[in-house]
């Protein structure tokens, strides 16, 4: 089963594409370098919420979207875990984030 980060980059890399966009306007959308976009859609990158966010924003679309959770090949008990361990780690900004966007989500 492939991680998370791999299949984020993998969906990434499919909406800029089907947007026809290169990594080049995507960077510059999301005033990221062209080598961050590159190593995130390559899996190489464990994003923030922040950075999640702005890249929604920059493609046009919300978080949820962004995810399609449906396209991600990630049993239940690993997605929960994975999601735990990243908001233990979280600083309060983080936290903050996250909690906006799983309201928005959620109600």
């Amino acid at each position: 089963m492939e991680s998370l980060q791999i299949a984020f980059g993998k969906r990434l890399r499919d909406i800029r594409r089907r947007m026809d966009m290169t990594q080049d306007n995507l960077a510059e959308r999301s005033d990221m370098s062209i080598q961050y976009i590159s190593d995130i859609e390559r899996g190489k990158r464990n994003l923030s919420l922040a950075s999640i966010e702005t890249l929604a924003k920059a493609l046009n679309m919300s978080v949820s979207d962004l995810f399609a959770l449906e396209d991600f090949q990630i049993g239940v008990d690993e997605m929960k875990a994975m999601l735990i361990a990243r908001i233990e780690e979280s600083d309060e900004d983080s936290l903050r984030t996250f909690y906006a966007i799983s309201r928005a989500i959620y109600g």
